[in-house]
């Protein structure tokens, strides 16, 4: 079976295109079939399609801006490394740095939506210090600008500090707290990016729990109420993505 391939419907275009069909279809359906009174099932039925027009928008929304924020250039971007896929690939300017384990490694789907999320986070927010952690696999990815040395700790110990992490976390209803600098998940970031420690609840690599840990060299004030919002709406895309 062959597939129409329709130029630049792809990515958060289609997602775009969908929802608002799905949204207008939903309305006009509304308007010329009123449900009657009593009539239960329509209304669920609209309801139910109205929710995922809406999550259909959010999702396209959400792509649009990781896709932007990937692309984006700018006198700033000379420290963004390129979007080819390293365990160690350092810019020419030592303006970043990333590493990747080989776990990661051999999923390019996850390992590239990772990636574009670091370095959308690091661009567009205050952060400097970027870490996926599996509670299963400890640090799987890592991303920093300036000097952002590896973590030199074995992996049981990496597991350790990752599950203080994910405690941390599991009492915020919002997925995401901020942990002091001498909180033990502080060593798996450079001491210069432990004034601001965040942790986001995602979903981890395989089904298991993680989290993505960020760190700045300024205190958390500087990170706006949009700040927080959009890395809240990365950690989203992350899970719904790895859900499909």
């Amino acid at each position: 079976m062959q597939l129409l391939f329709i130029f630049f419907l792809e990515g958060s275009r289609i997602r775009f295109i969908f929802g608002i069909t799905v949204l207008l279809a939903d309305a006009a359906n509304h308007a010329l079939f009123g449900s009657r009174p009593g009539d239960w099932g329509q209304s669920v039925a609209e309801s139910v399609a109205a929710f995922y027009g809406a999550l259909l928008l959010l999702q396209g929304s959400i792509e649009l801006g990781v896709e932007r924020g990937f692309a984006v250039g700018g006198d700033n971007d000379a420290g963004i490394i390129s979007s080819e896929i390293d365990d160690g690939s350092r810019n020419k300017e030592g303006g970043s740095s990333s590493r990747m384990s080989d776990a990661l490694k051999v999923n390019n789907v996850a390992a590239g939506m990772i990636q574009r999320i670091a370095e959308t986070i690091t661009t567009f927010t205050p952060a400097t210090c970027f870490r996926f952690v599996d509670e299963e696999m400890g640090v799987l990815y890592s991303f920093g600008l300036d000097n952002d040395d590896a973590v030199n700790i074995d992996a049981d110990e990496q597991k350790r500090l990752v599950k203080l992490c994910l405690d941390a976390v599991s009492g915020s209803k919002g997925g995401r707290v901020a942990l002091p600098s001498d909180h033990p998940a502080s060593k798996l970031i450079p001491d210069a990016a432990t004034r601001c420690i965040l942790v986001q609840r995602v979903n981890g690599f395989n089904g298991s729990r993680g989290c993505m840990i960020i760190g700045s060299d300024k205190l958390l004030p500087a990170f706006t109420k949009n700040d927080l919002r959009w890395i809240g709406q990365l950690a989203d895309y992350n899970n719904l993505m790895s859900k499909s």
